[in-house]
């Protein structure tokens, strides 16, 4: 199947990008933890509740690689991102709340995968204001993605990562009249930018020719490579790709009703209020406990942190603690850290050796020419 085909290559393709960047993240975040925060928690006068917040954030090895990727995996442009996610985070998601249910959205339970071991979310379109606790409520429900996304990448086994979501996007129920493209546009502009990447891709359901209009609007707000991941499945071709076991029963699954199935994103006792604010001291607490209890490692190999050093740690945890990712001390990992130590240490010397280089050869090929043109002009030479 043709779907099938496309999310294999995107998926390959995304497993080929973390695999080979993967230490450049690892590097880029021992920047942010030991450089970054710090420098700007003393610019700032953060307190100490808000570095703990920052941190989580910060560790967050599958955000940073997202960032990373939307930037080209350009360090430079990657740290800047991020500097400035950073500042967005703090103005729009601290204080951290309790998040209410949204309506008509829904997370299927952790063990419900697309076939290549994606979660998936339900989203069914209606009618929406364009009201501030509406953007509020959006900006908090990323945000509570990002660490059910976190928490299923902690868990995922060594090299597959679970690294983004499956979208059945439910337009049965959305007409023409109750599209708000104010808010369409602010969070295609706004949000999606502040969580890169999390989706992998999206079933368009019920789509009918009276949303042919809409579609043409959206997809002017989408880049190329959004578009890419759209799907425009019948109920035959969605069953047949993620298996009826996937599906809810309202688009003609075997899984129970979206309003019974256990939605991993709400604590089981049910929705609570909005209006409810955690302490900071409750949230920093809670934070770093999960921080400090989780024995997953996300550094380089030259990480003065690193119990191994000079080899690559495994992203998985271990009841013995960090683990070397391929299982012993390879040889090749530790000449690489050589190599990489050695730049580090004598990369302005080698730099200005290879400069000094260039313009010495520079130079003979200028002279070189200037005493052949002269030596033919006095020997009048062809």
């Amino acid at each position: 199947m043709e779907t099938n085909t496309r999310l294999k290559t995107n998926r390959d393709t995304l497993l080929e990008q973390y695999n080979v960047n993967l230490d450049g993240v690892y590097d880029m975040q021992d920047t942010l933890l030991q450089s970054i925060l710090p420098s700007l928690s003393d610019e700032l006068g953060l307190p100490k509740e808000v570095q703990e917040w920052a941190r989580e954030w910060l560790s967050d090895t599958g955000s940073m690689f997202r960032i990373s990727r939307r930037n080209k995996f350009t360090r430079s442009f990657s740290l800047e991102a991020v500097q400035k996610n950073l500042q967005w985070r703090l103005e729009n998601l601290w204080p951290p709340h309790r998040q209410a249910r949204i309506p008509n959205f829904y997370c299927l339970p952790a063990k419900i995968r697309d076939p290549f071991g994606r979660p998936i979310l339900v989203i069914r379109l209606v009618g929406v204001d364009n009201s501030e606790s509406l953007r509020t409520q959006i900006v908090e429900i990323f945000e509570q993605l990002r660490l059910f996304l976190r928490q299923l990448y902690d868990e995922s086994p060594n090299g597959i990562p679970t690294l983004q979501f499956v979208v059945l996007l439910d337009l049965g129920e959305l007409s023409l009249r109750a599209i708000n493209l104010d808010l369409l546009t602010w969070v295609s502009n706004e949000v999606i930018p502040r969580f890169p990447g999390m989706i992998a891709a999206v079933f368009i359901l019920n789509y009918s020719w009276a949303h042919a209009g809409i579609w043409s609007v959206v997809k002017r707000l989408l880049p190329e490579s959004a578009l890419s991941r759209v799907f425009f499945p019948t109920n035959k071709d969605l069953l047949d790709c993620l298996t009826p076991a996937a599906v809810p029963q309202e688009f003609g699954g075997s899984l129970p009703s979206l309003r019974s199935v256990e939605d991993p994103l709400y604590p089981p006792t049910g929705p609570v209020s909005s209006d409810i604010v955690l302490e900071p001291a409750v949230v920093t607490a809670k934070i770093a406990s999960s921080v400090h209890s989780t024995p997953l490692v996300r550094m380089s190999s030259t990480s003065a942190l690193n119990p191994f050093f000079g080899y690559p740690i495994s992203a998985s945890s271990t009841r013995d603690g960090p683990a070397l990712r391929h299982g012993r001390r390879r040889k090749r990992d530790l000449f690489r850290t050589l190599v990489k130590l050695f730049w580090l240490r004598w990369q302005s010397h080698l730099k200005l050796g290879f400069y000094l280089a260039t313009l010495v050869v520079v130079m003979k090929l200028v002279l070189n020419r200037r005493w052949t043109q002269l030596l033919r002009r006095t020997f009048s030479l062809p």
